[in-house]
């Protein structure tokens, strides 16, 4: 099927079918429109049909096939009719062509079904082209909490699905624990979305939620993943409830979820020494001693490890600091946990560092039967 192929011989297949000449010479055959979409293809020989040949349905290469298949022989002079028509059709246009949302959805309609419009319009579905998931990442964590809790689990799981973990972990700390967990359970199975489904859900947030609120004024598949990134910056109180929902009604996914998660209270037994004075030159002192004096009540092991792995004058200056402090939340508190985390996080994912994985249960069970020997 080249286009040398289609010059060195004299006819191609095609139906036997009656053959009118026209005025100017040319020979005209009955072809439908599949033959002469099959026709132009062949015409254009692997190297150029290839890549056209790549990107047609399933159900349109069928079609071509067919029409090709019952093709028997079609005399050059046809096959250049075809092209000249073909080219002639190209000609046939306005004077000038229209783009945008609308006109680009109407040309996308001639060639996709809905789910492939909506995969391919992702991301400019509004003028100026941000989709609503990256119009969310400005939205008030408490306002969008507040709306998706009169939403059903499921659904909130599909769109914590299409935000950042961070965000996402944000959200679901607004949540009662009952709703969160029931969440949390949806999300601990593969979450299988139409494109079209995802494009009528994004309208609604946008129709409902962020229309009103600019009126007043956008990949881990593993579920374990995305649930332990949520719950890196989930309160801990809130947290090990969550864990605890889990053991009991997801235990398939704890520990990739505890895989998944890298929190203040994991820095002593998942974080290498190095990485200390790296995080320390990056966060803010505030947070970085907020983060250390409140981690004295509720993770001294890591407080202790910070400490620790820097010099004993520094250490000394930072104790000297942290007397200092105003009392703060224990919210604010975490929060300037969560920020020394995410320098952490950050290093892990530039590949800075090597995270330590952490035990299984097992292993867990083992290490602590092990001490409690040693202590005896």
């Amino acid at each position: 099927m080249t286009t040398s192929g289609a010059q060195r011989n004299s006819s191609l297949p095609v139906p036997m079918r009656t053959a009118r000449h026209e005025p100017n010479g040319n020979v005209k055959l009955s072809l439908t429109p599949p033959q002469k979409a099959a026709l132009v293809i062949a015409a254009l020989g692997p190297s150029a049909a290839g890549p056209i040949i790549e990107r047609i349905s399933d159900d349109h290469l069928r079609a071509f096939t067919r029409a090709y298949a019952r093709l028997q022989s079609v005399p050059k002079a046809a096959l250049q009719g075809v092209v000249v028509e073909f080219v002639s059709q190209l000609s046939i246009v306005k004077d000038e062509i229209n783009g945008g949302i609308e006109n680009t959805r109407e040309l996308l309609g001639q060639f996709f079904d809905e789910d492939g419009i909506a995969r391919l319009m992702d991301g400019l579905d509004e003028p100026g082209g941000e989709s609503v998931w990256k119009k969310l990442e400005q939205a008030s964590d408490e306002d969008f909490a507040e709306y998706l809790s009169s939403q059903k689990p499921q659904l909130v799981a599909v769109v914590l699905s299409k935000l950042g973990a961070e965000q996402a972990s944000r959200i679901l700390d607004q949540f009662d624990t009952d709703i969160a967990g029931k969440v949390i359970l949806c999300l601990s199975k593969p979450i299988d979305v139409k494109e079209s489904t995802l494009q009528i859900l994004s309208d609604t947030i946008e129709r409902n939620f962020l229309s009103p609120m600019n009126a007043s004024v956008g990949e881990s598949h593993d579920p374990g993943d995305m649930i332990g990134a949520m719950m890196n910056n989930i309160m801990s109180d809130k947290r090990e409830e969550l864990l605890e929902f889990i053991s009991k009604s997801a235990p398939e996914i704890l520990q990739s979820v505890k895989k998944s998660m890298l929190t203040f209270s994991d820095i002593a037994t998942r974080v290498p020494p190095n990485a200390i004075p790296m995080a320390i030159k990056e966060i803010e002192l505030d947070d970085l001693l907020q983060a250390v004096k409140y981690g004295k009540e509720n993770a001294p092991a890591a407080s202790e490890f910070i400490l620790g792995n820097i010099s004993q004058r520094m250490a000394a200056q930072y104790q000297e600091q942290m007397e200092e402090l105003k009392p703060i939340t224990p919210k604010e508190a975490e929060a300037a946990q969560s920020s020394f985390m995410a320098v952490i996080r950050g290093f892990a994912a530039a590949g800075e560092i090597d995270l330590i994985e952490p035990l299984s249960e097992e292993e867990q069970a083992e290490a602590l039967a092990v001490a409690e020997a040693d202590e005896t």
